[in-house]
């Protein structure tokens, strides 16, 4: 059976800032959230502890990187992020995702797409605990195991994406999450149902949450994980309770924004 959780707007890619206010030690913030979710939640370190980080560092290596090449930052009230590589930076302030020094230099298609990707698919169980999500739980069996699933949509007009689908696949015994399926509509703004698969590996504790160090991307089909498509790495993950320097975020002389949706 499937029960329906609509909730009020979310902003995935491109959250507007929000007022930084005290933390109040009554606030319930599992209230409008179904129990199978507050359940993950839970398991993964709680939704209070994440609230009162402010700061996510990190630095990335890719699969055919013998050593991390991208450090990222993220304010996680404003939403704002900065990745630093060798030979590009790509931020956004708020408003714009810029490239610097110009666009050729990051190879992407998309930095607008790129710049926030991994961050929130590392950060995915509280990511979208925030105001606006919907939710419908169920249960989905993938390689042959059965998962409780919470399958995640969003209301029109959010972010840059917003008939993106994400279905979170939790172990029923442990509420830990293990994979995730996605689409991308990103490019088509077509809402689609061909899901990619994400296996989340490693587990660490971070500051008393549970992240995963490790995320492998496959193809999906039909209960099943197909051919590997790509493998990231965390390394250094930190979260802090103070909030990063804004001047990091601001575009420098010189770069280029990237616009939305380069096809």
């Amino acid at each position: 059976m499937r029960f329906l959780f609509p909730g009020v707007l979310i902003s995935i890619f491109f959250t507007s800032c929000q007022p930084d206010k005290p933390q109040e030690q009554d606030v319930d913030y599992y209230s409008n959230l179904p129990l199978d979710y507050q359940q993950v939640l839970k398991a993964h370190g709680g939704l209070e502890k994440w609230k009162g980080f402010k700061t996510l560092e990190y630095d990335l290596q890719h699969e055919n990187d013998s050593v991390p090449t991208e450090h990222y930052t993220m304010d996680l009230i404003s939403r704002k992020d900065l990745t630093v590589a060798d030979s590009f930076k790509i931020g956004f302030d708020g408003r714009e995702v810029w490239v610097a020094p110009t666009r050729a230099a990051y190879k992407g298609r998309s930095a607008r797409f790129y710049h926030n990707l991994y961050s929130y698919f590392l950060t995915i169980p509280f990511i979208v605990s925030d105001p606006g999500a919907n939710y419908a739980v169920d249960t989905l069996t993938l390689d042959g195991k059965l998962y409780d699933a919470i399958k995640v949509t969003f209301n029109e007009g959010v972010g840059d994406a917003d008939d993106d689908y994400y279905q979170m696949l939790i172990d029923p015994q442990t509420h830990h999450m293990e994979k995730l399926l996605y689409t991308v509509t990103y490019y088509s703004g077509e809402a689609h149902e061909n899901y990619n698969a994400l296996s989340y590996e490693n587990f660490i504790d971070v500051n008393g949450l549970q992240l995963p160090s490790k995320l492998v991307g496959y193809k999906y089909s039909a209960g099943k994980t197909g051919d590997k498509r790509y493998e990231v790495t965390f390394h250094n993950l930190i979260l802090k309770s103070e909030s990063p320097n804004q001047d990091i975020f601001n575009m420098p002389a010189g770069a280029e924004i990237d616009s939305l949706k380069t096809n």
